[in-house]
């Protein structure tokens, strides 16, 4: 699964750091939705734990940091997980149905997405 430039980012300095919290994305990496990004690195068979933390002044943050597993694993520990379509196909038939569309050109479109998935 190829990543994202920011979610490269956030993968290379789990390799190298510790862990990363959204301050630190955003300070030095300018990442400023640091969850979405460790979800592309976990969609990517990473494994990330994810830490509630509270500064001295009682806000809370997130703390991400690889499993010891995974620190010790240069690869994925997991297979990527595979990206499900935003709808489905039964909904896009029936859209399309309703808009008119031939029976086949509805099922070309359908095949043809089927194959680029």
């Amino acid at each position: 699964m190829k990543l994202s430039r920011q979610a490269s980012l956030v993968l290379a300095h789990l390799r190298a750091e510790k862990h990363i919290t959204s301050w630190q994305a955003e300070g030095v990496y300018r990442i400023r939705r640091l969850a979405s990004r460790i979800d592309e690195v976990v969609a990517a068979g990473f494994e990330v734990l994810k830490e509630r933390q509270e500064d001295a002044t009682g806000q809370s943050y997130t703390r991400y940091s690889f499993s010891e597993r995974q620190r010790r694993a240069d690869f994925p520990l997991h297979p990527a997980r595979k990206r499900e379509p935003r709808i489905t196909l039964a909904f896009l038939q029936n859209a399309m149905e309703e808009l008119g569309f031939e029976r086949e050109d509805i099922n070309d479109l359908i095949n043809h997405l089927k194959e680029k998935a």
